[in-house]
This record gives C-alpha cells, structure tokens and sequence, in this order.
C-alpha cells in the first residue's frame, strides 16, 4: 500500500538495477495520487520544482501500470487496513487507520513531516506540501483526530519509533513517543 507518490515513498520498489524488489507484489495506490502523478498534461504544465517528481513516478510505475491495483480513499484496503483521505501533502495523500481486535493505530504518513516544528505549530506552511493550505487543514484534523481520541500514531518521518501519542499543547500538539520496548 502506498500513501503517496513522493520519491522516499516509492523508489524502494526497484532495485538499483532496475529490478522490481518483490516481484510478485501486490501493489496498491490510492486513485487520486494516481491520477495526478501520473497526467502527462499536469507533469508538461507543472512548476520546474515538481517536474522531477513527476517524471520519478513514470520511471518507476510505468513498467507495472497494469500490476497497479488503484483504489478510492475511505476503503478498506485490506482486513483491518482502512484507507482515508488526507490530502495536501500531496493530491491523493492517504492515510490508514490500523486495527487488531480492540487495538488500533493512526497512520498519518506524512500528513505531520517533523513533530517538534509542525505538532507545535500546525498552522505553518510545509515546502514540500503540494497544496500548503490544504496540508495545513489536513495536518490540523489528524493532530486533533490523534489527540482527542487518544490513538497510537505512526508518523513516517517522526524520530524512533514513529509511534506514540498526539496531546494537545497550547495552541500546538506535542509527540509523546512510545518506548520501543512496548513495541515489543
């Protein structure tokens, strides 16, 4: 399942030989990333700083397009995976909630970059949100969604573990994160 079509996101599909790392994978991508990233016309007509990601998204999906499962935000994508839309970061920016029994984890992916920066001050601009207004907003729901129903959160550029708690901080949030001896 990939979130979104940024190039840490996606690269470690291939190998640095050109080779699909896992073969027989099953690849899942959320339609609207999809449709944007892979639009010759929005990639000829995007600014000069997104052009590469564009082309990064051809180089790497382009051989599997008909190995690609797409699917519509709000699905479960899997058993216990549900997918939701988190859309800012990128066009089809997506999220999951987790669950296991009574147990459940918020992934925001990427909706939070930096804990310490964007947590305690959700309202700033981040420069590689796509739609910056639309991050903003986005960011705003998933601290808040975390912080009000006490979930256990997994961010993918948070510090180690990448999980842990969301608690509202002034105008702000803070990362609690978890010890990784609970994870065990």
């Amino acid at each position: 399942m990939i979130s979104h079509f940024h190039p840490d996101h996606i690269n470690g599909i291939w190998t640095k030989d050109d080779k699909a790392v896992f073969p027989n994978a099953e690849i899942m991508v959320p339609e609207p990333e999809w449709a944007f990233w892979m639009d010759d016309a929005k990639a000829t007509s995007a600014p000069e700083g997104l052009k590469p990601i564009f082309a990064n998204c051809k180089r790497v999906f382009g051989p599997l397009t008909s190995k690609v499962m797409r699917y519509q935000p709000g699905k479960e994508v899997a058993p216990g995976i549900t997918s939701f839309a988190a859309y800012g970061h990128t066009p089809g920016h997506t999220a999951y909630t987790v669950t296991s029994g009574s147990a459940a984890l918020l992934m925001i992916v990427d909706s939070v970059a930096n804990p310490a920066v964007f947590a305690r001050n959700p309202d700033w601009q981040h420069a590689s949100d796509v739609d910056r207004n639309m991050g903003i907003e986005t960011r705003k729901r998933m601290l808040d969604r975390a912080a009000t129903d006490k979930s256990l959160i997994q961010a993918m550029h948070f510090p180690f573990p990448g999980a842990g708690h969301i608690v509202k901080d002034g105008n702000g949030y803070r990362f609690d994160p978890v010890s990784w001896t609970h994870l065990l």
